[in-house]
């Protein structure tokens, strides 16, 4: 696997998330109910970047639950299932760069 790591991914370049990224999967431990768990520290330079994309990420989520409002198919998430599911979806964002 060759991945370019400037390219970028919700505007961010992935190489300056990686940090950030390694740091919570060292952080992560997962609970015999199947729960990812994290607690950690960054520093602003490697927290900047994840917490932008982020933000991002779920605010692309936000406009994909309002225009699913009235649909058999809406989904009711909070805020702490949006943040899940944004980081979800910007490591397999990264991943489809990595097949790129």
């Amino acid at each position: 696997m060759n991945m370019n790591f400037k390219s970028t991914v919700y505007g961010e370049r992935i190489e300056d998330l990686l940090p950030g990224l390694l740091t919570i999967r060292e952080a992560m431990t997962i609970d015999t109910d199947g729960m990812c768990r994290a607690s950690f520290t960054l520093k602003p330079k490697d927290g900047a970047p994840l917490q932008r994309v982020l933000m991002r990420v779920e605010a692309e989520l936000l406009i994909e639950d309002a225009d699913s409002i009235g649909c058999r198919h809406s989904e009711d998430r909070t805020h702490s299932q949006r943040a899940a599911d944004a980081l979800v979806r910007l490591v397999q964002a990264i991943g489809e760069r990595a097949t790129d």
